[in-house]
Order: C-alpha cells, then structure tokens, then sequence
C-alpha cells in the first residue's frame, strides 16, 4: 500500500484537471516550486517521485479527483501523458457490462475493444509487417485515387460488417512494396504466385475460350472523399 494520502499529495502538487498537468508546489529536496512535476519514461508514462515511491500521472489524477486510487486507467485518446481527468477512465469500473474475472467475460471485451480501434491495431499491423507509416500508406492511396492499383475499383470486400481497408501488396521475394490491391485482386495474384508467366497463360486461356481480346469491364471509380468515408 502507498503511504500517499491525499493531504500529502495536495501539500507537494498542484493539478488541473482541465489541462492534466501537475505543478510542484511544496518545498523539500528533489522539488522545484512553480516547475511541471514528473518526467516521461521510455513507454509514455509521466511519473513522478512522491516520499520515495514513483507513481503514474495519470493514477494520482484519479486519485486527486476521486479520493480513491483506481484499479486499471485507461486514455481515451490513447496519449499516455494526457491525464486530464475527462481523458481518463477506469478501464475496469466503466465496462461494468463485462464480467473481467471470467475468460469468457475478458475475451468479450477484447473483442469490443479491438473493433473500436480497428484502423489503428490494422494501422500499427501494417507498419509491423511491410514499414509503411500511417502517412505513407495515406499517400498511396490519394495517388491511386483510392482504387485499386490493378483493377481501379474501390475495395467491396467487409469483415465484421465493415468495408476492408485495400491491402498493401509486396514482392514476396525482395520484401519490397509495390502497391495498394483490393482483397480480390490481391487474392488473385497471390493464387498465381506472382509469376507472370502463369498469368499470361491465363489471358491466353481466356481469350481461347472467349473468342475474343478479355476486356476489363467498365469501371466505376469512386472518388477518394467517398471511398475514405
């Protein structure tokens, strides 16, 4: 248990609650009167050094705010040093509909959890995976007018209901990116494993069999404003 209590905390800081940020106010050895309190570590977290116990920012904005410590904090725009106290939510006490002592009650949640966040988790999975930045993948898809790059349509396909982001093809063999495809296109040259030579057989075989020159059917473009909607 930590010996702060909230006279302690109140006599050495300053909070407010409408900016999240702590000022020292009390005098003793390691404190500046009138300077920002804390430093940010390596994960994000703003802690700050109260009578020999570190503590997290955002943990004695709850604290200083409710006059209780929570259990779990959570942000709800996902900045780790953004402890105003309308950014803040207990994560445990707010989702009183899950029930976070069972399997089944915390897998729920997750789920919930990841489909409100799911461009920034297939964001981040992006970046893992291929190296392309939020940015960079935003400049692909205004210079391919948010089409796909073979095709020229825009993505059709959903998961859970929702129109899938286009895919970011690459050279299976050099790692390299080569465009934006949608799930079918992108389906298709995967099946063919990437060799041309397979594919021409392919066009060969169409135009065998349809008498005729295989033409792209006409296309309806969407416009990036509407396709990013």
């Amino acid at each position: 248990m930590s010996v702060l209590t909230i006279e302690k905390l109140k006599a050495l800081l300053s909070y407010d609650p409408e900016t999240g940020i702590f000022m020292w106010v009390g005098r003793g050895k390691g404190i500046r009167h009138g300077r920002r309190a804390g430093s940010v570590e390596g994960p994000g977290y703003r802690i700050i050094r109260l009578y020999g116990e570190d503590h997290l920012a955002q943990r004695l904005a709850w604290f200083w705010v409710h006059g209780e410590w929570p259990r779990l904090i959570r942000f709800q725009n996902s900045d780790k040093d953004d402890c105003r106290i309308d950014n803040l939510r207990d994560g445990f006490c707010v989702e009183t509909k899950y029930n976070h002592r069972t399997k089944e009650g915390r897998a729920a949640y997750q789920a919930e959890y990841r489909s409100e966040r799911r461009e920034e988790f297939v964001a981040k999975e992006r970046e893992r995976k291929f190296g392309v930045s939020v940015k960079q993948y935003s400049d692909m898809y205004l210079a391919q007018g948010g089409c796909c790059a073979i095709c020229r349509r825009a993505e059709t396909a959903t998961r859970n209901g929702k129109v899938k982001t286009l895919a970011v093809d690459h050279d299976h063999a050099t790692g390299a990116v080569r465009g934006l495809l949608c799930a079918g296109c992108n389906t298709g040259i995967g099946k063919f494993g990437d060799y041309r030579s397979l594919l021409l057989s392919a066009i060969r075989y169409l135009d065998k069999h349809t008498g005729r020159e295989g033409a792209v059917p006409a296309l309806s473009v969407v416009s990036t404003r509407e396709n990013a909607s």
